[in-house]
């Protein structure tokens, strides 16, 4: 199965292919409770009290949890959590996992039903960027930025009687410079996350489309 690369970051895929033995999902509800307002005050002649406004919020995760039979004879079990796919005892499928060269672990990426004919991506391009770490906003640029502000005031700033008079620098032209160089690595930034994310969702495709073949 072929490998993924990006600015020098290799991502292994690899694939375990088995018939469904057993299928089981179960749902997990949190929910959260938040309090705002309320209070008042009392005086001599009487007051005023009021109850805090209470807002609860819930939300459904469901988990996924099947065994499979590897075509070497081994059971498997593997757990999803957050995916709703459905399968059921007796279809063939294949699961293709991928981590950074040289992990210890992985994360499951794609599923495939031989049987259905159809796959789902569990990881999808965006969530193995961010997982992986590929192509991140890592704020190194904002570092870059403040010394570029720093060295601009430190050449612009008069020497006074006691040193250098700070507050005759040129600040607006350090902070327009540092603006200029924050939006112009923003903007490259971004546009390399999203080349990768295309580029790595036609990668997933393709390893998805050559498991049908298997």
């Amino acid at each position: 199965m072929e490998n993924f690369t990006h600015c020098g970051k290799e991502v292994e895929f690899w694939q375990v292919t088995g018939e469904v033995l057993g299928s089981n999902k179960y749902s997990e509800t949190h929910v959260s409770v938040s309090s705002s307002g309320g209070g008042g005050y009392v005086g001599p002649n009487g007051g005023h009290v009021s109850a805090p406004s209470v807002h609860s919020t819930s939300s459904t995760i469901t988990n996924h949890e099947f065994w499979i039979k590897t075509e070497d004879g081994l059971e498997k079990d593997i757990k999803l959590r957050g995916v709703d796919v459905p399968l059921r005892p007796g279809q063939k499928i294949t699961l293709i996992s991928a981590k950074r060269k040289g992990a210890d672990e992985g994360l499951y990426s794609i599923l495939v039903n031989h049987s259905a004919g159809k796959h789902w991506f569990i990881n999808s391009a965006e969530e193995l960027n961010k997982k992986l770490k590929l192509e991140l906003l890592t704020g190194k640029s904002l570092l870059i930025a403040g010394a570029i502000i720093w060295g601009i005031a430190y050449l612009t700033a008069p020497e006074g009687y006691r040193g250098k008079s700070w507050d005759d620098a040129s600040w607006e032209i350090a902070l327009g410079a540092a603006g200029i160089f924050i939006v112009y690595r923003l903007i490259v930034k971004l546009s390399r996350v999203s080349g990768l994310i295309k580029k790595l969702e036609s990668h997933l495709e393709d390893i998805a489309q050559s498991a049908y073949k298997n």
